[in-house]
């Protein structure tokens, strides 16, 4: 008996000691092979960064681009975007214009690791190339969510099926469902790269694209949708969906540069990383910005009423007639607003477009 008892002793010790010795030389491995921070997200979850659930910074920055290239004025972009320290980086497609992806690659690297992005039509050619950036960035399908602090981003696929009943348009659906039922979840952006809306210029809206998804975008409460394809910037005022004629939507307010919890969503094409510029023929009526060049849009989330008055109030431009309408925050202090501000840096160092969504 006392020999089993011996045995069994030092069976536990040596166990011990392996335990231990695992243990070290495990943690030495992750201290030089630190895990990812969840910068890429698959097509059927939502991706949780580390800043989720009130957990990350107060305040960040999300940049948003679209047909890049791979030329001189795409470095100057990416250099504009380091200027403005964001910590996502969004690609609205059309990435590398090339026969492999490797010069997008090379020029994004700085940036690279904290970009989510969109396919884009030339992102097919040659037939191949997409498995690049399908690899390069964790997918498994071209349209997946991803979460970053309280704002959830969906992006969408414009050139794989996404009619009514479709795998993606249900995903859309379930997804914005989600986001928009999670108490965590403040802001919601949607990405993809053709177009739902936009003035006359190089190309069209896509066919039926409204019709199918704008009125789930309201009933969701999306707040901005980000779009690419076309070589320049321009944004909307808050817009609903039209019924009678879809390719016109109703602008939701008069206001043009601060909204407080505006009816529709601000569309905002961001064609402008560096491959080329398209004029514009025209400006639609909803529309309040235009800018052929090159630069990118600048999204800070501020969570905490910075910009609200002591009383909890905050000015803003709206429906009424001087253009002026008073937005209680239903706080005290006035600390309970989150502020969406969305600011377009040209690359020659120029705001050419500003705009505040203040959600109450």
């Amino acid at each position: 008996m006392k020999f089993a008892i011996i045995i069994a002793a030092g069976a536990v010790r040596y166990s011990t000691i392996v335990v231990v010795v695992v243990g070290v030389i495990l943690g030495a491995f992750l201290a030089m092979h630190p895990a990812a921070t969840a910068a890429y997200a698959q097509s059927t979850t939502t991706t949780t960064t580390s800043a989720a659930n009130g957990t990350g910074p107060a305040d960040f920055n999300i940049a948003a681009v679209g047909d890049w290239g791979c030329k001189s004025a795409t470095e100057d972009t990416v250099d504009n975007i380091i200027s403005k320290s964001p910590e996502v980086v969004i690609g609205l497609g059309d990435n590398a214009y090339e026969d492999d992806a490797d010069c997008w690659f090379d020029i994004l690297d700085p940036i690279i690791d904290k970009t989510i992005t969109a396919i884009g039509n030339e992102d097919l050619k040659p037939a191949g190339i997409v498995d690049e950036y399908m690899n390069r960035f964790g997918l498994s399908e071209q349209y997946y969510t991803y979460r970053y602090g309280n704002v959830f981003v969906l992006v969408m696929a414009s050139e794989v099926p996404d009619e009514e009943g479709s795998e993606q348009f249900d995903f859309v659906e379930r997804s914005l469902s989600d986001a928009s039922s999670d108490p965590d979840v403040d802001w919601i952006i949607v990405m993809y790269h053709r177009l739902m809306y936009a003035s006359p210029s190089a190309s069209a809206p896509s066919s039926g694209v409204a019709e199918t998804y704008h009125e789930m975008f309201e009933e969701h409460g999306v707040d901005l949708v980000l779009q690419g394809h076309i070589h320049n910037y321009e944004r909307s005022v808050p817009i609903v969906f039209d019924g009678e004629e879809s390719d016109s939507p109703i602008s939701a307010s008069t206001g043009r540069e601060t909204y407080v919890d505006p009816e529709g969503q601000i569309f905002a094409t961001v064609g402008t990383g560096g491959h080329s510029i398209h004029e514009f023929q025209g400006m639609n009526s909803y529309i309040q910005a235009q800018y052929e060049g090159y630069g990118f849009l600048d999204i800070e989330i501020k969570n905490g009423g910075e910009g609200n008055s002591e009383d909890g109030n905050v000015q803003a431009d709206d429906n009424s007639e001087d253009g002026n309408v008073q937005a209680d925050d239903n706080s005290e202090d006035g600390n309970n607003a989150s502020t969406l501000e969305a600011t377009f840096y040209a690359n020659d160092g120029s705001i050419i477009d500003a705009f505040t969504i203040i959600k109450n």
